[in-house]
């Protein structure tokens, strides 16, 4: 440090603005205002229960951030099950098979989505690559 600089001293813990706390997916406790959209559209338009509509845009909102993300999905599948149960008075083991079941479902729908969009990508680059072979 030169003599005309002046050391500030930072307090302790997070400095104002910074946004290490901030999360974003499912654990996150605001939605963008795409997410908003998708909500309003999934409740509204589809008629779907806003409760497993938050669920829906969380769980696409996380698995765009990270596809294979295994613990997003049972979570998901854990508060849909909790759901169905409370609202349709289902026995521990219809709650445990359809937990399996939208677990299963999940699973499978995530790794398509992955598939598809490593898929995609390839063949961005791929179409990137022949334009420099001209």
């Amino acid at each position: 440090m030169t003599a005309n600089q002046t050391q500030t001293k930072r307090k302790r813990g997070g400095q104002k603005g910074n946004r290490n706390a901030r999360k974003h997916g499912f654990y996150s406790g605001t939605l963008s205002p795409a997410e908003t959209r998708d909500l309003w559209n999934i409740t509204n338009l589809e008629g779907v229960d806003p409760e497993v509509a938050l669920i829906r845009v969380k769980l696409q909102s996380s698995l765009q951030h990270d596809p294979g993300n295994r613990r997003v999905i049972r979570e998901a599948s854990r508060l849909i099950v909790k759901w169905y149960s409370a609202n349709y008075g289902l026995d521990a083991t219809t709650g445990s098979y359809l937990k399996t079941v939208v677990q299963n479902l999940l699973e499978t729908a995530s790794m398509r989505h992955s598939a598809a969009l490593q898929s995609s990508q390839k063949q961005m680059a791929d179409g990137r690559n022949e334009s420099y072979v001209l």
